[in-house]
């Protein structure tokens, strides 16, 4: 069973729920340095409408990446039956046309989609996203044509839609074109065996400063208020971290059989591993063991990077 970090659902902990603290010297300890980080955040503005973008989809029998302006939003590689509601915010950077790509291959030792390939998608927004009332207004939809694909290798279609966000984030608007950085290879690991060493000593701090400038366009793209992003960051301790709950002998585990992966805008960098049933992972790879299993499994912190223009040192992006 894979476990990611910062994937989808754990962002909509931000704005869905109240993360609960350590008891005890240990949460005050965490509550005293969360009120230290507050102090340099800059808490986002708050608005009357606050719209939300989401895209919906179902699929069996194949594997499938999503990206928004040519960043991988979210992605499939189990090629079992799966029903995400995915979030979009976090890769709209404006108001403005968005592009959107959705790349379908076969499920796992097939090498066509086959008869049995189901896909379909539903782009949606909700123009107040914390009224739970506001109606979901319909943007598109696309369901995979299986007679005319089944003996396709692969299917990739892309969709241009109109967002209206009240919001403007740099991202990756100013990032150096990776494809002429010398020693990317080389920059990635390092920067990964970094974050190995800070996820390995438990160093929270260290944790929270390398993720900060993705953090601070995550607060802002989900309307986060004070409160929430105090709770948030209360959450992120990576000694009793929530999004680990129900996992004990927690080991990160060294690089191996990786890839470097460009994002399709060639400012965005992540490396790739695969784990030892073949299924592909990004990032920092961890293993534990289920307490209420007792079988290992296996997840990752997700980190991708950038080149700020300026600077040669790769930072935390998304």
């Amino acid at each position: 069973m894979l476990k990611y970090i910062n994937k989808v659902g754990f962002c909509l902990l931000l704005v869905s729920s109240v993360f609960s603290c350590a008891q005890g010297n240990k949460g005050k300890e965490i509550e005293q340095k969360t009120d230290e980080i507050m102090k340099t955040i800059d808490i986002p503005k708050q608005y009357k409408q606050e719209p939300f973008y989401y895209c919906g989809i179902y699929s069996s029998n194949v594997k499938w990446e999503l990206f928004i302006n040519d960043v991988q939003m979210f992605s499939h590689y189990q090629g079992m039956i799966t029903s995400p509601i995915v979030p979009l915010n976090y890769n709209i950077l404006q108001t403005g046309k968005q592009k959107m790509t959705i790349r379908i291959y076969p499920s796992e030792g097939k090498q066509t989609l086959g008869g049995y390939a189901t896909f379909r998608m539903r782009l949606f927004y909700n123009q107040n996203f914390r009224d739970e009332n506001d109606p979901e207004i319909d943007i598109l939809s696309y369901e995979l044509p299986y007679a005319q694909t089944k003996g396709l290798p692969y299917v990739e279609k892309t969709f241009e839609f109109e967002a209206e966000v009240p919001y403007k984030l740099i991202g990756w608007t100013k990032s150096k074109d990776l494809t002429k950085v010398p020693d990317l290879e080389a920059k990635v690991v390092a920067k990964i065996e970094q974050l190995r060493k800070v996820l390995e000593n438990k160093d929270t701090e260290a944790y929270i400063r390398v993720v900060m400038p993705k953090l601070q366009e995550q607060f802002v793209c989900l309307y986060a208020t004070q409160t929430e992003i105090k709770n948030y960051l209360n959450g992120l301790s990576l000694v009793n971290s929530e999004a680990l709950e129900g996992l004990k002998n927690i080991k990160i585990l060294p690089i191996n059989s990786y890839q470097i992966v460009l994002e399709p805008n060639n400012k965005v960098v992540k490396l790739r591993q695969s784990d030892k049933d073949g299924d592909i992972i990004d990032g920092v790879v961890f293993e534990g063991i289920s307490e209420e299993t007792g079988e290992i499994e296996t997840g990752s912190y997700l980190f991708r990077f950038h080149i700020p223009e300026g600077s040669n040192e790769l930072e935390v992006i998304r």
